[in-house]
């Protein structure tokens, strides 16, 4: 019994005395002191756990593509994704500016030759390549993307389908989340309808 006594004598004092002065300070006070320091530590938790969730939410948006989000970015921040994403290229062995691409027809030739197909009909027995600047790119699905390539003053617009590509649909997705406007491409395929090109840039 007098071990309990102790005890309670201890923490009795331990309430009426702070631990870094000989001041008493009331159990209140003590009280209060104690709720603080609970709220700041749940709060400090709290915040912690916020910043984890933020990292995995921001981690997992990396690995999306995010085409519709180049479309609102920031000139400069888009110039610095561009170029760390050419840096990586490079250091991953793949050279980003090929040096030769052979182009069979100019785009104002393919409009001249191609344009008056009707809609269904496509040429495969007939392979043209151009080239010139991706000024737009959409995509209906990962697996359909458009783009439309401008050159010479004129404009083609490039469907890239996954079913006539040579590549498995992962690659052909991962290829096309790389494609971005202003890219200059060369582009080989199947002249269409409405002066479209089907196959691989």
């Amino acid at each position: 019994m007098e071990g309990a006594d102790e005890e309670a004598a201890k923490a009795i004092s331990d309430l009426s005395m702070d631990g870094s002065s000989s001041e008493t300070i009331s159990k209140n006070a003590r009280k209060k002191e104690l709720k603080m320091k609970q709220r700041e530590e749940e709060k400090k938790r709290k915040e912690e756990e916020k910043a984890k969730q933020a990292a995995a939410v921001s981690s997992s948006k990396v690995q999306k593509p995010m085409a519709g989000d180049d479309e609102d970015m920031d000139p400069t921040q888009y110039f610095e994704n561009r170029v760390k994403y050419l840096v990586a290229q490079k250091a991953a062995g793949k050279n980003p500016y090929p040096h030769k691409f052979f182009v069979t027809l100019s785009i104002l030739e393919y409009i001249e030759k191609y344009g008056a197909l009707s809609n269904g009909d496509h040429l495969e027995d007939v392979a043209v390549s151009l080239a010139g600047r991706i000024m737009s790119k959409r995509s209906s699905s990962s697996k359909l993307f458009f783009y439309d390539l401008h050159g010479d003053g004129a404009k083609v617009q490039v469907m890239a389908d996954a079913r006539s590509s040579d590549m498995d649909e992962a690659e052909f997705s991962r290829f096309h989340s790389g494609v971005k406007r202003g890219d200059i491409v060369g582009v080989t395929g199947f002249p269409g309808p409405d002066i479209t090109i089907i196959n691989q840039i």
